[in-house]
């Protein structure tokens, strides 16, 4: 691996979504365009502590432990202008929280199978690829509609997963 001089600005990437629970395959595009932003969440171990003579404190690492305490996924998205990337998350929310139009017994795959986040170098050629698998919405912001603005109208969303992959990506090939 060779050093690299260049650093990483902050809109050399994009996202990809393999499904969403009720929403059409074919309007998955409306998803991954509207994202504004993309919160990669902290990797995080558990420590513990002991004592050993004279007070000595004594780190440990806690492991393994695959995939615990693993921090959210957060994605910001522009609110497209019929409401519609909106209100579908809503109701897959809606729909999980009062287990309607959800085979209770396959509960658990009631996901979106994988976010990947696609990483880019300067020249906007990959580099990297984050895949977060079995994502399921555990948050849904609130709406600031305000009166005598135009501005762009985003919400907030937070994904808990299973397991945090990557993959590297040669820029030789």
């Amino acid at each position: 691996m060779s050093f690299n001089m260049n650093l990483f600005h902050n809109d050399r990437w994009s996202i990809g979504f393999s499904n969403l629970p009720n929403v059409d395959n074919r309007d998955l595009p409306m998803y991954d365009r509207f994202v504004k932003s993309v919160v990669v969440p902290d990797y995080n171990m558990e420590e513990l502590i002991s004592y050993g003579p004279g007070g000595f404190q004594i780190r440990h690492q806690v492991a393994p432990k695959k995939n615990m305490n693993l921090s959210q996924l957060q994605i910001e998205f522009k609110l497209n202008e019929d409401l519609r990337n909106y209100l579908s998350l809503f109701i897959w929310m809606r729909d999980t929280k009062y287990a309607q139009r959800v085979d209770t017994e396959r509960f658990r795959d009631f996901t979106i199978k994988a976010i990947n986040i696609e990483i880019m170098d300067n020249q906007k050629r990959l580099v990297a690829v984050l895949t977060f698998t079995k994502c399921f919405l555990l948050s849904l912001s609130s709406m600031s509609l305000e009166n005598g603005t135009s501005d762009e109208v985003t919400f907030t969303t937070n994904f808990s997963y299973e397991e945090i992959n990557y993959q590297l990506k040669s820029i030789n090939n």
